[in-house]
């Protein structure tokens, strides 16, 4: 005579509906895991590539500081503008620290009305002469870098959706963590910028404090 059938293994038991939906629990956060993006992928900012106004190669992934903060600007952006003392009161702070690099980046395509007719090194150079002329109007005292593709500014994708903006990087591997959108702040006297409790956590969320 055959032995009874275990009751757990039929379909509608409580043993085997315990069991089946333990395993549909388990394969969704499997494959929840195995779609993540990897670190090392972020975004695609391990391609950041940008030219310094005097034509020097800066690769991002490359920076030798623990920490890269990149503020992006943009021509006839007045919060960008009204950002500027900010800028340069940080940078003033940061720029002793080994461990911390502060740039002001500028996607080029910007600065030029119809960018899809021109080469990138043409794009690049008009950029460069125009950031230049900003530079002198506004005071900025930040290092420019112009940036290449694959680093644009794109409402509908890509990581900077518009201007001014302020990423936050960690390097070994080069990683997005933090990022302010919108300025840091727009105070201009001295006193007032360094109470201010945004720029305070500016420096905190870059690792100055």
């Amino acid at each position: 005579m055959d032995s009874p059938a275990n009751p757990d293994s039929r379909p509608n038991s409580p043993g085997f509906l315990s069991r089946f939906c333990f395993g549909l629990f388990l394969s969704f956060f499997v494959g929840l895991a195995s779609c993540a993006p990897s670190e090392q992928s972020n975004l695609g900012v391990q391609a950041f590539e940008g030219l310094t106004l005097d034509d020097k190669p800066v690769r991002l992934s490359e920076v030798s500081a623990d920490r890269i903060a990149l503020n992006v600007y943009g021509p006839n952006c007045v919060p960008c503008i009204k950002e500027v003392p900010v800028l340069n009161h940080l940078y003033s702070e940061l720029e002793g620290n080994p461990r911390i690099k502060f740039y002001m980046v500028v996607d080029p395509t910007v600065f030029v009305d119809n960018p899809e007719q021109m080469t990138e090194e043409e794009i690049i150079r008009e950029a460069k002469v125009q950031m230049g002329s900003e530079i002198r109007k506004y005071g900025i005292k930040l290092p420019v870098l112009i940036m290449k593709k694959p680093f644009r500014i794109s409402r509908n994708q890509g990581l900077v959706t518009g201007t001014p903006e302020t990423l936050l990087f960690k390097t070994k591997p080069l990683v997005l963590y933090y990022n302010f959108i919108g300025p840091i702040s727009e105070e201009s006297d001295s006193s007032a910028i360094q109470k201010d409790r945004k720029v305070m956590f500016f420096k905190r969320m870059v690792g100055s404090s």
